[in-house]
Formats: C-alpha cells, structure tokens, sequence
C-alpha cells in the first residue's frame, strides 16, 4: 500500500518476454527514460503495420524520435515497415534504428534518420508497385 492511501500500490505488470528484442527493448526504454525521454511503446496491428517500436520525446531537447529496436546478428524489416518508412522518409519523417541501450546507439539519435543504414538489397522487391511486379511476372511467362 501506497503510504497515506488506502489503494494497492500500482507496479507495472511482469512481461515475459516470447522474443529477444523484447528484452533489448526493455533495456533501450529504460536507457532512454533515464536520460529525460518519455517513452511509448507501439505494438502492429491491423491499422499499425510497420509502426516503429518505439515514440520517444524529449521535452526538454523538444524533440521527438520514431525508433526500432533491431537485434544486430538477426534482424528484419518486415514488408510494411520497408513500404513504410521510405514513405515517411520523402515527407521529412525519420525512423532511427537502435541496436543496444548504449551511448554509442544513443548518439545516433542526434544525427540523421539510420534506418536505410541496416536497409537489406532484397528489401527493395517491396519498393515495386504491384502492376509492376505483375507485368514482370507475365514477361517472364
């Protein structure tokens, strides 16, 4: 109990973490909150695919950061997240990828969006407009 209040004390439920960029991104909120950012997490759904994992803002820096949380020796962007962010990329809006709740990763934040940095070739197929890739496949036929 909360002292003065006769509520149970709020504590943040327990997360069992099913993948391991769960726990990297446990560690990068609290890297982040720790240095003055507020920090939600997103999660994709039907109307949210290829959201970023995380909104960050800074108020006292006024800045704010779409950020993704990727495991450096195995990570992928998913289809809507390659349709997505170059989306977003050509209308002024950024996705910072970090890899590790470091210094060096938090630096990143205060340079250019990074997300085309860990871009794979093969994630250009996504890039095609489907009439494209239909023709393509009637060429080839």
């Amino acid at each position: 109990m909360l002292e003065g209040c006769d509520c149970p004390e709020i504590m943040k439920a327990p997360r069992f973490h099913s993948r391991p960029e769960d726990a990297l991104q446990d560690r990068i909120v609290t890297f982040l909150t720790q240095r003055g950012w507020l920090v939600e997490e997103t999660h994709g759904n039907a109307y949210q695919k290829g959201f970023p994992d995380l909104f960050a803002w800074n108020p006292k820096l006024q800045v704010f950061r779409w950020v993704d949380v990727k495991i450096l020796t195995n990570y992928r962007y998913t289809k809507h997240q390659c349709q997505k962010w170059p989306e977003w990329e050509r209308s002024g809006l950024g996705v910072w990828i970090m890899v590790d709740a470091t210094e060096e990763e938090y630096a990143k934040l205060f340079q250019p969006p990074n997300f085309r940095e860990y871009w794979k070739p093969h994630y250009d197929k996504y890039l095609e407009p489907i009439c494209e890739i239909i023709a393509d496949i009637l060429d080839s036929s």
